[in-house]
């Protein structure tokens, strides 16, 4: 019967590098039920570290060659003959270019149901070209789906969708597995005076704020707060913000652990306290990480962090690009080991109710079981 016919789902993205949309794909393709779903997993610009990790896996990526190589304007050809050939039922885009290329199928009479979820954090702050392709190829999508109430918000007023067209889905993420060794964090424990550790992880790029997060921890050490601020990961602005910490004589509390492979299990458990400075989100895949490991947090007021943070329960939430805040936040956790502890118990609690994998999954099975 069609109760009992499995469903056939591609996965389409630009690519499966680095990012909250990349793990959100990883996440799907490992924890939907092989029972229910066939999937498969399509890669405009080749596969990157996650899309790599996905075929070690056993997971079928497909169409990378005649797709990259298939001018923009037809790729969508190439597409319709893809989903022809593989009997699919859902595609789920997951970019700009992935959902102009499925709408244009569905123009030419493909006979396949579309599901775009929006992981941009910035709106209506977007290119004028892709916020128009948003906009006129959102309307061909069977669903609509936003990754925080916020951003829902701010997806209707810059595109004019109703509100009724577009669900929310909060992302989900694993329980780290916390890995007890971490050696990237020893040099810091064994440091004289035993300063509290605070942790940031994230690509070095202007969206993450982390030059507010240099001139906190300049306010820091004017205070003499007895803390260490770790920055991992990788990215454009790295060596401009390793010269401002030096020009800032900070050297000695602020230090850049580079990129670090799975930080979520690598790192965080050996934190004290997280904090993400970022200008903009929509849904940070990072902080649901620094709950389900029992982190306090410090974040800005981005996205849906208002919403994810109990103020004072979880963590505290201060406005952006305001480093006097944010070190006056950090300044409370790092004076009260007590307060560290009964905050980081709070989250967790708070992310194993809303925030696991398991949760989006039953959430996204439930919609695309809904459209076959």
């Amino acid at each position: 019967s069609l109760k009992n016919k499995k469903i056939n789902l591609l996965i389409y993205i630009a690519g499966l590098h680095h990012g909250g949309a990349e793990r959100v794909v990883a996440d799907l393709c490992n924890n939907l039920d092989s029972n229910r779903f066939t999937i498969k997993v399509c890669c405009r610009m080749g596969p990157g570290a996650i899309g790599e990790d996905l075929i070690n896996q056993g997971h079928e990526l497909i169409g990378l060659p005649e797709l990259s190589e298939a001018s923009p304007y037809l790729r969508f050809w190439t597409l319709k003959k893809l989903i022809k050939q593989h009997n699919i039922d859902i595609v789920h885009t997951h970019d700009t270019g992935s959902l102009t290329d499925v709408a244009q199928c569905r123009m030419v009479g493909t006979r396949v149901q579309l599901v775009h979820t929006f992981h941009y954090g910035n709106y209506p702050n977007l290119k004028r070209s892709y916020l128009l392709m948003e906009s006129l190829f959102g309307r061909m999508a069977s669903k609509l789906i936003a990754v925080g109430y916020e951003q829902a918000k701010r997806i209707c007023s810059s595109m004019h969708f109703s509100a009724a067209s577009i669900s929310t889905i909060y992302n989900g993420v694993e329980m780290p597995s916390a890995n007890r060794r971490l050696e990237k964090i020893k040099p810091f424990r064994d440091l004289p005076g035993n300063p509290v550790i605070i942790g940031s992880i994230s690509t070095l790029t202007e969206q993450k704020g982390l030059t507010y997060l240099i001139d906190t921890a300049a306010i820091l050490d004017q205070r003499k707060v007895n803390c260490v601020i770790l920055i991992a990961g990788g990215g454009p602005l790295q060596q401009e913000l390793e010269e401002k910490t030096d020009r800032l004589g900070l050297n000695h509390m602020v230090h850049f652990l580079g990129w670090v492979p799975n930080a979520a299990s690598n790192l965080l458990a050996g934190f004290d306290v997280f904090c993400q400075s970022s200008l903009w989100e929509a849904n940070s895949i990072v902080l649901l990480e620094a709950m389900a490991a029992g982190k306090p947090i410090v974040n800005t007021d981005v996205g849906e962090s208002k919403h994810v943070i109990d103020i004072g329960k979880t963590g505290y939430v201060v406005e952006p690009a305001n480093p006097e805040k944010l070190a006056d936040a950090l300044n409370k956790l790092v004076e009260s080991e007590e307060l560290r502890q009964k905050l980081g118990k709070q989250a967790q609690l708070k992310f194993s109710d809303n925030y696991t994998v398991d949760k989006m999954i039953a959430n996204y099975t439930e919609l695309y079981e809904s459209l076959v």
